[in-house]
């Protein structure tokens, strides 16, 4: 059979039409807002080297001693133009033949409870000679990290990170999630090239980082946190005794009738909160600062949430009564207005019917502070055999938004209803003649 030119319109757009449907899941995880500001690594670029929006962090060594010691010296940083993912340019963090540690971070607002995945791609390069491929052989440890309390600093212990790799000479992909224990969250990218018992003071020891992507996975639970308490919980239930059933027996006239029933003495442990005023920011609680109000503390135990209190700016601290022994996990949420200068959560383990106390530092943020997004370190030279020869790259707008792929989608499917328009009108036109 002899297929007319409207018939083969016809086929073409039966066959959009089976590929439209299987569409709609791609392209809503495409369509997740980017919370990173700049994850493309695009100029322009601070005077540190760090990429506008992302400031860098390295790892030092107190000796430098052999190379075979896995010592740290301060890397470089700058924009590069010849390794790049996407768009026109890409962060560089390097190093000639001393050994390394670092990369950028970047703290963004969040919703508490919400997790979150980061990803980014990273390229690595480990040499003698510009002219020879990167040697397989050595151990560049890039991964990706995510702070759910947002502090800003690599060496937190609630930082997650992702497994290593060693990308030579190609681009690869690292991923972490993370469920938010406050309202701010802070991504690293990072690369560690010291491996003790190796040497690996290659003259070139590079890596690129591009395309950063930090979306939501999952939303918050659905468990509506307690309610701060007006007085303390009671204790947790015991199997006491049913009381016998009450008859009407009459009390004999010589039996005194009791006037107080003894209150109960609570049972279990006491945890009581704190928050102080950390002016001077030094993480503890000196005699001359006084205390913060309005910092909310979460307490729980077994993945549940067992209350909530809620600092009064006195020194008299918040108290929860009756807790059972057990681990619990104690988090501060602060208002805007002010900056955690201590751990925003810790683990504590509870037993018998002791008291037990925590404080929490914070204090007024800095005038004119960016949500700690300070710069970490000061400018340093760049040798000119260091970072690879780049030329300015145009400033463009790599903010969050629609992806290529989430638009190439939408395109087709414009197509798609462009070619159904012209595919009537041909029918049309034929049986009319």
């Amino acid at each position: 059979m002899k297929r007319t030119p409207v018939t083969k319109l016809l086929i073409l757009f039966l066959a959009i039409l089976i590929a439209v449907p299987a569409m709609p899941a791609a392209a809503a995880l495409l369509l997740q807002t980017n919370l990173l500001t700049n994850p493309g690594f695009e100029a322009p670029y601070n005077a540190d080297g760090s990429a506008n929006g992302w400031v860098r962090w390295d790892r030092v060594s107190s000796t430098f001693g052999a190379c075979e010691e896995g010592y740290h010296k301060s890397p470089r940083w700058g924009m590069a133009t010849d390794f790049v993912h996407g768009g026109g340019a890409s962060q560089y963090v390097g190093n000639n033949w001393d050994t390394w540690a670092g990369g950028v971070w970047q703290t963004v607002s969040v919703v508490p409870g919400t997790t979150y995945r980061f990803t980014f791609y990273g390229r690595g390069y480990g040499s003698m000679a510009s002219s020879d491929p990167s040697y397989t052989g050595l151990n560049m440890n890039m991964r990706a990290g995510i702070d759910p309390n947002g502090s800003g600093l690599w060496n937190d212990g609630d930082v997650v990170w992702s497994g290593t790799g060693s990308p030579h000479d190609t681009w690869q992909q690292f991923a972490v999630e993370a469920t938010a224990t406050g309202d701010k969250m802070t991504v690293f990218v990072a690369a560690d090239w010291a491996v003790k018992g190796v040497n690996q003071c290659y003259k070139f020891l590079n890596t690129y980082y591009d395309d950063a992507s930090l979306v939501e996975t999952a939303p918050p639970a659905t468990n509506t946190p307690l309610p701060p308490p007006t007085s303390p919980p009671p204790p947790p239930a015991t199997n006491t005794p049913v009381l016998p059933t009450a008859t009407n027996t009459p009390i004999p006239t010589d039996t005194p009738i009791p006037t107080d029933t003894p209150t109960p003495t609570p049972t279990g442990a006491t945890l009581c909160l704190n928050a102080f005023a950390d002016n001077n920011a030094n993480g503890v609680n000196d005699p001359e600062e006084g205390n913060m109000a309005g910092v909310t503390f979460t307490v729980a135990s077994n993945g549940q949430v067992i209350g909530q209190v809620i600092s009064t700016g006195s020194s008299d601290p918040v108290c929860l009564e009756g807790l059972a022994a057990g681990s619990y996990q104690i988090a501060q949420i602060v208002p805007a207005r002010l900056e955690m200068t201590t751990a925003a959560n810790t683990t504590l383990d509870i037993s018998g019917s002791s008291s037990f106390g925590v404080e929490f530092g914070s204090r007024l943020r800095p005038a004119g502070s960016s949500d700690g997004q300070a710069v970490a370190n000061n400018p340093e030279p760049t040798p000119a055999d260091a970072v690879p020869t780049a030329q300015p790259a145009p400033a463009e707008d790599s903010g969050g938004g629609m992806s290529v792929l989430a638009i190439s989608g939408l395109v087709v499917m414009l197509l798609a209803v462009i070619m159904l328009g012209v595919l009537i009108y041909l029918v049309l036109r034929q049986q009319a003649k």
